[in-house]
């Protein structure tokens, strides 16, 4: 009999298989690869969980939009000091920058239409949310973001690896506290549109 644990086991070894292999072929395959993971690992949370989509309440956008900036103030304060203290981490930023920004219009759809949402749908939606069931909200948070920020070991960034744990961390919140997936997803999106299109860092 196939219990709950073991879905649960399976999709998070199946989430760092499919992150490894995407990350091993950056740059040439990566858009192709990375994408079609988070498609997988959607489908993967729908199978296996059920997930309610509720209506937007204003407190949600609110929740949402001001959480996505508030994140993107942090990095940019991060940003800031990395400069004026000379910590010699500019190169792994341009670097982390360099492998996460879209370079085609092909890309972005990618990124707002799947990967964004796959990603919340996947480790809130189902790894959180399982997590919740067993324990108290904020060990489910600390544990699902220490899962979560531990799969993007396998990209070899360090700043990859505390960037997914601070998001994740704060998204994970979100989603517990109001138990809308839409609200970190919103949040995450507009995070991204702050740091990839309208102020990049880099």
């Amino acid at each position: 009999m196939v219990t709950k644990d073991f879905i649960f086991y399976i999709g998070f070894l199946f989430a760092v298989m499919l992150l490894s292999i995407s990350f091993f072929f950056l740059p040439t395959y990566f858009w192709i690869l990375f994408p079609l993971s988070l498609f997988l690992l959607t489908m993967y949370s729908w199978l296996f969980e059920n997930q309610q989509v509720k209506k937007l309440l204003l407190s949600h956008w609110f929740l949402s939009l001001a959480s996505g900036l508030i994140l993107y103030l942090f990095f940019a304060f991060g940003n800031w000091l990395i400069k004026i203290s000379g910590i010699p981490l500019m190169d792994q930023l341009q670097t982390l920058y360099a492998l996460v920004k879209p370079t085609d219009w092909l890309h972005y759809v990618w990124l707002f239409i799947i990967i964004i949402p796959g990603e919340e749908w996947f480790w809130r939606g189902f790894i959180v949310k399982r997590l919740s069931k067993k324990t108290t909200l904020y060990k489910a948070a600390f544990i699902g973001t220490f899962l979560y920020g531990s799969a993007h070991f396998v990209a070899g960034s360090l700043l990859l690896v505390l960037a997914a744990l601070l998001g994740g961390f704060l998204w994970s919140i979100l989603y517990l506290k109001t138990r809308n997936i839409l609200v970190p997803i919103i949040s995450h999106l507009f995070f991204d549109v702050l740091l990839l299109i309208l102020f990049p860092l880099v």
